[in-house]
C-alpha cells in the first residue's frame, strides 16, 4: 500500500511539473517570432504625472509594433521597434505629450526600455527621471 501511495504521489508531482512547465513555455515575455503577441502592464512615472496602463506588442515582419493604453482604453502611445537595429518610431502619442521634444526623450528611452525587455529587465530609469516599468501580464 505504502509503496502504491508514492508511485500516486511520484506520478502527481511529475503531472504538476508538466502542467508549470508547459505554462512558463507559453508565456511570451518579449515577441521573438513573426505572430508573436507580449501583454504589459505598464507605468511611466514623471515627476508631476503618471501614466498607467496596458501595453501590447505584436512581431510582424521582424518590426514590432507596440501600443500603450491606459485603464480606458484610450492609447496614450503608439510606436513600432525594429530589433535588427534598436530603432523606435514614435507613431503617435497623446496631444498634450505631442510635442517634438517630449518625443525625442520618450523615443530615445523606448530603445532602451526595449533592449532591456529583450535582455528580461523590466525596468528602467532615465537621466530625465522617468521611471518605465514594464510588468508581463499572465496568460490565463
Amino acid at each position: 500500500m505504502r509503496q502504491f501511495l508514492q508511485s500516486i504521489r511520484s506520478l502527481w508531482l511529475a503531472l504538476l511539473l508538466c502542467v508549470s512547465l508547459g505554462s512558463a513555455a507559453q508565456q511570451i515575455t518579449f515577441p521573438q517570432n513573426d505572430g508573436d503577441k507580449a501583454k504589459y502592464d505598464v507605468t511611466i512615472d514623471v515627476s508631476k504625472a503618471c501614466i498607467s496602463g496596458v501595453c501590447v506588442m505584436i512581431k510582424d515582419e521582424s518590426i514590432i509594433k507596440a501600443s500603450v493604453m491606459n485603464e480606458f482604453g484610450i492609447s496614450a502611445l503608439d510606436f513600432t521597434y525594429n530589433p535588427a537595429r534598436g530603432k523606435v518610431k514614435i507613431l503617435s502619442m497623446m496631444p498634450k505629450q505631442n510635442k517634438w521634444y517630449i518625443r525625442r526623450v520618450v523615443r530615445k528611452d523606448l530603445q532602451n526600455v526595449m533592449k532591456g525587455l529583450q535582455e528580461g529587465q523590466y525596468s528602467y530609469e532615465s537621466k530625465h527621471h522617468i521611471k518605465y516599468c514594464f510588468t508581463p501580464l499572465k496568460e490565463e
